[in-house]
């Protein structure tokens, strides 16, 4: 496998002078996940043209890029990376290699990385974080954060947008309040702050609304027989009601979990390009949990 991907890559970079050969008015940004194209857009409007690599419904722990999205990488401007994905830990050195003249940018700079029980420590400059909590955008405080970072970069892209590109950042700004507002007035009053889900993906959600997550999956792993029935007491003892799980995931193990307790299996995309819908969605899903 790993000679086909190389042969695959070698083949790219034979070709991929041919691609120089592409011009566009706008800039071109390349990022990883569909909720930085959402940011983006909220952030420049249509003054760039986006490449997001990882396309919908695939994995960002074990995606592989096609060659025609390695071919748009030649053309982009800057690499905006999320900051810990497994799939920019396998593919970033590759990324650089087909246009070292990109800027690289992480936007995950600034942010309070929540680490995962791995055994390993951060070193604070985005390299190798395999204990680092990857989904730093499920949290308005973060979006926040990465809307800055974003901003600054356009900026510098885009000098003589300037005053745009400001008004633009203000109101996202102000719609990022709105959203946290609404998140918040949602979920005050619940009694249950405890929930269930299979991929850790909600934990900087969680510590923004002072909620606590469990997960069936660890580092990666499915629940063995003995974990499963585990977390089968513990959602009976917290009276925990639904289970979330990622559209991209296995349900079986939640079923499991879901027919023993009687709770509700709540599907939801972390990586959906509405962004700000999903938001308040899971928010809208706690407050209706049975208590």
């Amino acid at each position: 496998m790993k000679n086909i991907v190389l042969i695959t890559f070698l083949f790219f970079l034979l070709g991929a002078c041919g691609t120089k050969n592409i011009t566009s008015d706008k800039p071109m940004i390349s990022v990883s996940i569909l909720p930085q194209q959402y940011f983006i857009e909220q952030l420049a409007g249509d003054l760039v043209e986006i490449n997001v690599m990882i396309p919908p419904g695939a994995s960002p722990a074990t995606y592989e890029p096609s060659v025609s999205q390695l071919g748009k990488l030649d053309r982009s401007d800057v690499y905006m990376r999320i900051g810990y994905v497994g799939f920019e830990r396998s593919w970033m050195d590759r990324i650089i290699s087909v246009n070292p003249d990109m800027k690289i940018v992480d936007l995950s700079e600034g942010v309070d990385i929540i680490m995962e029980d791995s055994g390993e420590k951060e070193d604070h400059h985005g390299h190798a974080h395999h204990g680092s909590d990857p989904h730093i955008w499920m949290s308005t405080f973060n979006a926040r954060i990465i809307a800055r970072n974003i901003h600054n970069e356009l900026v510098l892209l885009l000098p003589g947008e300037k005053e745009y590109l400001l008004d633009r950042f203000d109101q996202f700004s102000l719609s990022l309040d709105s959203l946290h507002h609404t998140i918040s007035s949602k979920l005050e009053s619940i009694e249950n702050r405890k929930f269930m889900i299979y991929h850790p993906a909600l934990t900087y959600y969680a510590r923004d609304y002072g909620l606590e997550q469990f997960s069936l999956e660890i580092e990666g792993k499915t629940p063995s027989p003995g974990y499963l029935k585990e977390m089968c007491d513990l959602a009976i003892d917290n009276h925990i009601s639904k289970i979330f799980i990622q559209s991209q995931f296995d349900r079986r193990n939640a079923e499991v979990l879901a027919n023993e307790t009687g709770s509700e299996i709540i599907s939801f995309n972390p990586l959906n390009m509405q962004w700000s819908e999903q938001m308040s969605y899971i928010a809208e899903q706690l407050k209706s949990s049975k208590q």
